[in-house]
């Protein structure tokens, strides 16, 4: 076993070659450039939702503002459609969507009004045409961030909403 007097020169050695590394080495990229959103995007919105599984997460459209906010840097608003607009969201279709995508039902002809029975979600996979595994919150229980797999179509039609999908 080493002395304690040869860790602390390997500790001391260790410290010293340190501070020949310049800081710039350690510095965090620029958050919100297009370089640091393209990234992080897709994937990593889904991820960092993941991650709060289980925990308060607040309504579902916010949950989703705040996750799509810390990954790609992309502040929404409290309205809905024209905020995904104005963020810079891409809308595509079913067959395009992929993990970390937005889903968000609106209302036909008016997307930035409410109406009970709207719902957002992150997609976490596809599992058929239109069926994917979400992570939201407010779904599976109250005010809490949690996974299911969810027809965002079916919802849609019974509730009279469209469904849109936004990517990051």
């Amino acid at each position: 076993m080493p002395s304690m007097l040869t860790r602390a020169a390997a500790v001391s050695a260790l410290c010293l070659a340190g501070a020949a590394i310049p800081v710039s080495a350690y510095a965090a990229p620029a958050q919100g450039t297009a370089a640091t959103k393209a990234a992080a995007g897709s994937s990593g919105i889904a991820d960092t939702a993941l991650a709060r599984v289980g925990t308060h997460g607040g309504q579902c459209k916010q949950f989703v503002n705040d996750m799509v906010q810390r990954v790609a840097g992309a502040a929404l608003g409290g309205g809905y459609y024209s905020d995904y607009v104005r963020a810079g969201g891409k809308h595509v279709g079913a067959a395009q969507a992929r993990k970390g995508d937005v889903i968000q039902l609106n209302v036909p002809g008016s997307p930035d009004s409410f109406r009970s029975g709207m719902h957002t979600a992150i997609i976490v996979a596809k599992v058929g045409k239109h069926t994917f595994k979400v992570v939201d919150s407010n779904f599976v229980n109250h005010e809490t961030v949690g996974t299911h797999v969810w027809n965002p179509y079916t919802r849609a039609a019974a509730k009279g909403l469209e469904v849109n999908i936004w990517h990051f």
